[in-house]
């Protein structure tokens, strides 16, 4: 009898003790275990952790209105500290359209005040609404009577009659995740792709289940035909059994994803699920399919008024560019000159968009438009220029990599002119300092698609070729008191002059000189100048004046210091034992130092760092350590190189390890002794 019994002894306890996990789950019901729970037990680190998240998408069907989605949120959030208010903030975007979405919300927040339990609603008032695209609107509300401890929660409900819109199934957050309950659930009349992106193992589990779908209809009864006095109104209702795809998971203890420095928009590298509508199959009617390539959705969004007939539009340019491009001008001229214009004549309003707002020729006007009016514009000069250019369509960074086929991967467009050998320039007139072939980082993101006049497309990599540098001369001389002075100048080019001129142009000389202060590691600047702020044709370039008491320690009779003095890197950016995601940064660079130090009358240099040179393999980077000891002088040569923008995270540790011994040949000192 006992070893009959004990199996069901066993069921009984695990039974019973999931049901008394999912009472504890239950929204509307917090437990003083959990409000007293000082961090989180897996990861003490983290500021807030998501105790229970549960979403639940399906479809239901009307016979006047057709399809409507409903995705249901619940969701409960501990806050640990202060530093995790900011999760109590909610940010639900809506789309716009002929019928715009609708959600509706609802939200308590929980306190342990004297031993009991404190709720706090959230109030329609609280609850705010903004447009932040043409085509997009957000609700967003900030949970009430916030307390490190606390814990929110919160549930609302999306209602779409976009049939095409679900929303992407997120396993993984910038926070813990205890406990996720996800079930999306699709009738049989739609063809989704089925996207996984796993970058943390999660599984979902795909079935098929039966459905009786009930609807309701009406008719208006015909006034001609027999007993149709009044054209009555009619309901009706009708019940038919079909299928629906269903996709469920439940996972646990899911890790936080933890952004380190050189991350591309971190929202990519989460594990997820995306659905991208094929099809629309009714019972009875031909198929509608949509979209499903590249090419495809490149080909539509040409077609749209807002976007391909825009590129038509030169009347209201014609005479201004006619007093600056001669019909002498080469073709490099025409595509300088036209750049420079369309930057001159509009400027960004810091709207990103694919189409159009107002249009080129109101834009033109005005004086400012987004980035599809002004870059369109741009295309439209060349064009009317007799320049081959074409619209490059790009999804920016923090849009996300568009991994599939969909109208919404692409968020921006730039211009590209086509030379008659292959090359390809790519331009940007949004950015006041940017030149050919230097685009913002916000751009540098994977691949965009060309769209060209006779209505072809083609993928195109964003990423330069040539690498942008900063390559610092500097002139020092310590004396017999641990001062160091002296001078530097500094050149940057490419992509690091486009930063430096967008970040500082406009930075009193004052502000600018307590910045690089900060920055250089407590040196005192006592004079600065910059050459070729506005110049973008030339390398940008500044020069300082400096001393410090900072970077030479005297130790007895003798002198330390680092050779880079305030330029040494103290630090490996690499602090994850492993990570799942590329290492992004940006655009190739190169950063080269060339020091010479005077050494202190009295003193030689007792010893001093070895030459060293070691490199990445697959020539992903390298980097190179030179000394020299000439004249009572120590001359130091620091060249550090990363030739690709992307590496992936199956080298991370390679990567880390290089970064190590890249931060400890800097770390060494140089050891003067008096002679």
């Amino acid at each position: 009898m006992k070893k009959k019994l004990a199996p069901i002894l066993f069921i009984l306890f695990f039974f019973s003790t999931h049901l008394i996990f999912a009472q504890s789950i239950k929204l509307g019901k917090v437990s003083k275990e959990d409000l007293q729970e000082k961090f989180y037990p897996s990861d003490s680190s983290a500021n807030a952790a998501v105790l229970y998240k549960k979403r639940r998408t399906y479809y239901d069907y009307n016979g006047d209105t057709g399809w409507t989605l409903f995705t249901k949120i619940q969701e409960r959030i501990k806050i640990y500290n202060k530093d995790g208010y900011d999760w109590a903030t909610k940010k639900i975007n809506l789309y716009k359209g002929g019928v715009d979405e609708k959600v509706s919300i609802k939200g308590t927040t929980y306190n342990l005040v004297n031993n009991k339990i404190e709720k706090t609603k959230l109030k329609n008032n609280a609850i705010f609404s903004e447009d932040i695209s043409e085509n997009w609107r957000q609700s967003k509300f900030t949970m009430p009577n916030l307390k490190e401890g606390g814990i929110v929660e919160w549930e609302y409900t999306i209602r779409s009659t976009y049939f095409g819109n679900i929303d992407v199934m997120i396993f993984q957050d910038r926070i813990p995740i205890k406990h996720i309950d996800t079930e999306v659930k699709i009738p049989e009349f739609f063809q989704f792709k089925y996207l996984p992106n796993y970058y943390y193992p999660v599984t979902v589990n795909e079935s098929k289940k039966s459905r009786t779908l009930n609807f309701t209809y009406r008719t208006k009864k015909d006034i001609n035909a027999p007993g149709g006095v009044g054209g009555k109104t009619s309901t009706h209702s009708t019940e038919i059994d079909i299928f629906e795809r269903v996709y469920s998971s439940i996972e646990k203890n899911i890790p936080a994803i933890v952004k380190e420095p050189y991350t591309n928009n971190i929202n990519n590298y989460r594990s997820q699920v995306a659905f991208e509508l094929m099809a629309y199959r009714p019972k009875n009617e031909p198929p509608k399919f949509f979209n499903s390539s590249w090419s495809e959705i490149s080909k539509a969004i040409n077609n749209s008024k807002n976007f391909g007939s825009q590129l038509e539009k030169s009347n209201h340019y014609v005479q201004d560019i006619a007093s600056i491009v001669g019909e002498n001008d080469t073709p490099s001229e025409k595509i300088i000159k036209a750049f420079q214009f369309i930057k001159s004549k509009i400027k960004w309003n810091g709207s990103q968009n694919k189409y159009t707002q107002d249009g080129v020729q109101k834009a033109y006007q005005n004086g400012t438009g987004n980035s599809a009016e002004i870059n369109l514009s741009l295309v439209s000069l060349l064009r009317y220029l007799n320049i081959n250019s074409n619209p490059i369509l790009v999804s920016t960074r923090d849009n996300g990599v568009p991994l599939f086929p969909t109208s919404q991967g692409y968020n921006y467009v730039i211009a590209g002119v086509e030379l008659n050998d292959g090359a390809l320039i790519l331009l940007d007139a949004t950015e006041s300092y940017s030149v050919p072939n230097v685009l913002p980082l916000r751009v540098l993101n994977w691949q965009g698609q060309i769209i060209r006049k006779d209505g072809s497309s083609e993928s195109v990599n964003l990423f330069p070729k040539k690498a942008s540098s900063k390559s610092i001369f500097l002139n020092a001389k310590i004396n017999d008191q641990g001062l160091v002075t002296g001078s530097s100048r500094a050149m940057y080019t490419d992509l690091t002059a486009l930063n430096y001129r967008n970040e500082y142009n406009n930075v009193e000389n004052q502000d600018l000189i307590r910045i690089l202060e900060k920055e250089n590691q407590d040196i005192e600047i006592s004079n600065l100048r910059v050459n070729n702020e506005e110049n973008i044709g030339k390398s940008l370039m500044h020069m300082i004046a400096f001393q410090t008491d900072s970077h030479a320690e005297l130790i007895g009779d003798k002198v330390y210091f680092s050779p880079l003095l305030f330029l040494t890197k103290k630090e490996n950016p690499f602090k994850l034992k492993e990570r799942t995601y590329p290492i992004d940064f940006g655009a190739p660079f190169e950063e080269k130092f060339t020091i010479s130090i005077d050494i202190p009358e009295g003193y030689t240099i007792e010893s001093k760092p070895e030459n060293e040179a070691f490199a990445l393999p697959d020539n992903m980077g390298l980097y190179k350590f030179v000394t020299i000891e000439k004249n009572n002088k120590l001359q130091v040569l620091s060249t550090f190189q990363i030739k690709t923008a992307i590496i992936p995270a199956n080298d991370y540790g390679l990567l880390k390890d290089f970064y190590k011994k890249l931060v400890d040949k800097q770390l060494e000192k140089v050891v003067l002794s008096k002679k």
